[in-house]
């Protein structure tokens, strides 16, 4: 009995670890606008594609509830300045049945923009995303980080 638990353990943790992140989502960075000039604002806009039957959790919810927003980390440098909070375009909702509790998420594809002020041409905005990918199907949820650059 305890063989059959530990292989069934086993499996479990190859389907989990056998996920390929690039199958299931891609991303893109990109400014809104090219050849900002030093004190003009710019925004950064993050895409993803998204596998059909997997959705990804927003950024504007607290992690409190279980599912892990999405969160982006920006290198600093004298090259730009955040304004303001990155903003996720128009997510879905849904209330959590456990906790009671709203969150968002996007299927098939996903936006997210961040405000800069341009402090240096020719600059760049670099750093890291960091979220959940699960599956509509069975339930399988992936955690991801991925590097971005931006010139």
């Amino acid at each position: 009995m305890i063989y059959r638990i530990l292989m069934l353990l086993v499996c479990c943790a190859g389907t989990v670890f056998g996920q390929d992140l690039k199958d299931v989502s891609r991303w893109k960075v990109s400014f809104s606008k090219s050849g900002a000039k030093p004190g003009e604002q710019v925004e950064v806009v993050f895409s993803a594609e998204i596998n059909k039957n997997w959705k990804l959790y927003s950024s504007d919810f607290k992690g409190d509830i279980g599912p892990l927003p999405t969160e982006f980390a920006f290198n600093s440098n004298n090259a730009y300045q955040l304004v303001g909070d990155i903003r996720a375009v128009e997510p879905l909702k849904a209330v959590d049945p456990t906790w009671d509790k709203a969150y968002t998420y996007f299927t098939d594809k996903a936006e997210f923009r961040q405000t800069i002020r341009v402090a240096k041409a020719g600059g760049k905005v670099s750093g890291t995303i960091k979220g959940l990918l699960c599956s509509n199907e069975d339930g399988l949820c992936v955690p991801f980080k991925e590097s971005f650059e931006v010139h």
